[in-house]
């Protein structure tokens, strides 16, 4: 199993200014923050594809089909034959409803793609809201060779003899975008 190791964040120079969530809990009450990723299927060499997701307190905090889904933890893990990584990320001020809030009108139900809008897409996102940390890219990098050579000749079309199809509805979306969405929202209501 590859490492969830996260990277600090910096969205843009609002990052910098913002104090970020995890160091407001001092003397707020906190809540705790963990990241879990189970590896499936084959891979390439040095690369594997992941399902990630993000537990805040007691509730699990995944994206699918379904849109964003509520759980007990690693749930959504369970239909795997790897047990997940469980990484404990830190502590942050905003609740999970309060992250949900904030991402729920980017990952809508139906909105899921299998390489440009997934799991890994939503545990990066969550976990810059809660924390200001990014998922190991590691987690994303089976989903980011096959979006490339997806999009350059439809090749994961072929070899899925149509299973895969990209979806319309994440056709404009950007974990970036939503990164620097998020932060400048964040700044707005106080999170500095």
């Amino acid at each position: 199993m590859g490492a969830v190791a996260l990277t600090c964040a910096s969205a843009d120079q609002d990052t910098k200014a913002r104090r970020p969530a995890a160091f407001q809990t001092l003397y707020n009450s906190a809540h705790r923050v963990e990241v879990a990723s189970t590896t499936f299927g084959p891979g390439l060499p040095g690369v594997r594809a992941y399902h990630s997701s993000v537990r805040v307190d007691d509730i699990e905090y995944s994206f699918s089909i379904q849109g964003v889904t509520q759980a007990i933890p690693w749930f959504s893990h369970s239909c795997y034959a790897n047990k997940p990584m469980v990484t404990y990320m830190g502590l942050t001020s905003m609740s999970g409803e309060e992250m949900l809030a904030y991402l729920v009108t980017f990952f809508q139900r139906g909105s899921y793609d299998l390489l440009r809008k997934n799991c890994n897409s939503f545990a990066d996102c969550a976990l810059f809201c809660l924390l200001d940390l990014r998922l190991d890219p590691r987690c994303r990098g089976l989903e980011k060779i096959g979006h490339a050579a997806d999009q350059k000749a439809g090749i994961v079309q072929v070899i899925t003899d149509g299973g895969y199809r990209p979806n319309p509805l994440s056709d404009n979306f950007d974990v970036e975008k939503v990164v620097r969405h998020v932060n400048r929202v964040k700044a707005d209501r106080g999170f500095r």
